[in-house]
């Protein structure tokens, strides 16, 4: 025989022996169920054949759902609700309004404040008519989202010269809330925050301190001292950027139950905390510097009250 013939033989089987050596095989991995309908708090525990070298979980409630394990969920609408109280008996009208805006610059300074563009809402909320805290109900704004924009949410309170229009009211708002309603369940946005996701800037001769964030409100209240009761003021209280294009909520994420060098998982147990039907995920992966294998195991669980 040739003996570059028998060379190449020679290659070719050292090639073929290296690709077997290496090959990355499927990951072992089954998956039985103790029970497969159960009672919402009660615990359910997963037994597992085989030892992939990483194991993670899917529980399939919202937010843990296998099926968005790639795909982002696309929110369809924005609700804003909130609480207020004011004084007894209204004098000034029309101090506090709900504004929207979605080209404010994020420069948290009253001059770029003012100058942003911003849809008065008022209209779309019930307000308080005293002392009484009263609920806005949920009111959808969806519609005033720009793609590749986030909102913003301002609370403006103007108080004009106090002889003329009338003392200013005091104003009270607390429970701020945006969130998006989904068919599996539902996300916030932004909330109140102790309010950190708030802060409040005035324009004109405002008095010191009248107007502010605390822990759970934001305050409005016109001047008080003599001199300056006569001043027209404004007060913004702003909120941080609220995003709600399509992909803020990123990829639903697993629970990792076992890690590269981790021992053998025999089993796990899960409690599932409301009624539903839940497709339990596993995934079992291989990985090394040729490549990576998973496999998929997945039981239906029913969970009743």
């Amino acid at each position: 025989m040739n003996t570059y013939f028998k060379f190449y033989l020679i290659l070719i089987s050292v090639a073929l022996f290296s690709c077997e050596k290496y090959q990355l095989d499927d990951p072992a991995l089954a998956v039985t169920a103790d029970k497969t309908t159960i009672k919402a708090g009660e615990p359910i525990t997963f037994k597992f054949g085989g030892s992939p070298q990483m194991l993670s979980f899917y529980s399939g409630e919202f937010l843990k759902d296998y099926n968005y394990a790639t795909n982002s969920r696309t929110l369809k609408n924005c609700y804003l609700s909130f609480s207020s109280a004011t004084v007894a008996a209204i004098q000034q009208a029309n101090q506090l309004a709900v504004l929207v805006s979605s080209d404010f610059d994020g420069k948290y300074a009253i001059g770029n404040i003012r100058e942003a563009t911003w849809v008065d809402v008022t209209n779309r909320f019930v307000l308080a008519k005293n002392a009484t805290v009263t609920a806005s109900t949920e009111v959808d704004i969806m519609d005033l989202a720009v793609a590749g924009k986030p909102l913003y949410l301002a609370f403006r309170y103007i108080t004009k010269p106090q002889t003329e229009f009338g003392a200013a009211n005091d104003w009270n708002l607390t429970a701020v809330l945006f969130k998006s309603k989904l068919d599996d369940g539902q996300v916030t946005l932004m909330d109140y925050g102790s309010g950190s996701n708030f802060s409040v800037f005035s324009y004109g001769n405002k008095e010191a301190g009248r107007s502010l964030v605390n822990t759970t409100t934001i305050q409005f209240k016109g001047n008080a001292a003599a001199a300056i009761k006569e001043e027209y003021t404004e007060d913004w209280g702003i909120s941080r950027a609220i995003h709600i294009n399509p992909n803020d909520l990123g990829t639903d994420k697993a629970t990792a139950l076992k890690l590269f060098r981790e021992a053998k998982k025999e089993s796990y147990t899960y409690t599932y905390a409301n009624a539903g039907t839940y497709t339990a995920t596993f995934i079992g992966e291989t990985n090394n510097v040729y490549g990576n294998k998973k496999v998929v195991r997945q039981i239906e669980i029913t969970v009743t009250n």
